[in-house]
């Protein structure tokens, strides 16, 4: 993704919204609206209504149209995520967390102790952050 939300403003997910974006996250590639659909797991609802889906994450900046290809005998929009799932994951934080450090420092501190990984491996993976942060300062 950008990496750069500076021009996404809050914005909270339905769970249709959800499950469209969850697709668009775990690919590389640009999706049909087909693809989107047909992509999410357990859907009750018709194939249809992921246009009006994807018109909700397209006003919220979730969603860019990557290109328009030829998809059967017509042509079609592809779409990317505009923001990761970290991205908007973060945004959530945000919106529940206002106090800053501490609030970071306890969120690590909580999702850390439900990793299931060993200590070791913990601060191995906490080193292994801290350098890449300091090496992009």
């Amino acid at each position: 993704m950008k990496g750069n939300t500076s021009d996404i403003s809050y914005f909270c997910l339905s769970p249709k919204e959800e499950a469209a974006m969850k697709v668009l996250w775990s690919t590389q590639e640009a999706l049909s609206a087909s693809a989107i659909a047909e992509g999410i797991p357990n859907r009750t609802w018709p194939v249809s209504s992921i246009q009006a889906i994807l018109r909700g994450l397209e006003k919220k900046k979730a969603i860019r149209v990557d290109s328009v290809a030829k998809l059967g005998k017509s042509y079609g929009r592809l779409f990317r995520p505009a923001l990761s799932a970290n991205e908007y994951a973060a945004m959530q934080f945000g919106r529940f967390y206002q106090s800053g450090r501490q609030d970071c420092f306890a969120m690590l501190s909580s999702l850390l102790g439900n990793t299931g990984h060993g200590d070791e491996e913990i601060i191995e993976a906490l080193h292994a952050l801290i350098k890449e942060y300091e090496g992009k300062r």
